[in-house]
């Protein structure tokens, strides 16, 4: 989220506070258009440490959301680097645990998934190939996108946005 919220023709609520354990929602509008959305940044989830994530998110929907969303796009962030045997790390446990916090909201119509890499991580070419191929087998399996691998910047991420955007109807953003 901190990387997107860098672009320059995107204004935020208040300021950015980096880290996973709470749920830090940032209001963004853009410049001539009227509508806005909502970014949202989450612990994880299916994780072996604190806090559990599905449990933090249920709370923080109850009380800022008693409604209904009228919309949702879920981008879900996948670590390619992760141990692909550990069935806490599957897409679908990840994507299923946030359904059930995310009720009695609809499920997201749209869920792009965006493969990622730690800072510094280096992998074989065909290690990242097959990984990224497991990756797009389980988000066809969850009907979901697969976005190229996230390098970090926030063209990128801008990227990414926007097409949450024109999904929504908000259209093209610089």
């Amino acid at each position: 989220m901190s990387t997107l919220l860098k672009k320059a023709n995107v204004y935020v609520s208040k300021s950015q506070r980096p880290g996973t354990t709470e749920v830090h929602a940032e209001r963004c509008r853009f410049d001539e258009k009227q509508s806005d959305i909502v970014i949202v940044d989450t612990p994880s989830f299916c994780t072996y440490t604190d806090p559990d994530g599905e449990v933090v998110v249920r709370e923080w929907m109850k009380s800022y959301y008693p409604k209904p969303c009228k919309v949702a796009r879920m981008v879900y962030m996948h670590n390619l680097a992760s141990n692909p045997e550990d069935t806490n790390l599957r897409m679908s446990n990840h994507l299923g645990a946030f359904r059930r916090a995310y009720l009695p909201n609809p499920s997201p119509r749209t869920i792009h998934v965006v493969p990622t890499l730690p800072v510094g991580a280096k992998l074989p070419k065909e290690r990242l190939r097959t990984l990224t191929t497991q990756l797009q087998r389980h988000a066809n399996a969850e009907g979901a996108r697969l976005h190229d691998t996230f390098d970090g910047e926030p063209e990128t991420a801008w990227n990414i946005v926007q097409e949450l955007l024109n999904v929504q109807g908000i259209g093209k953003q610089g």
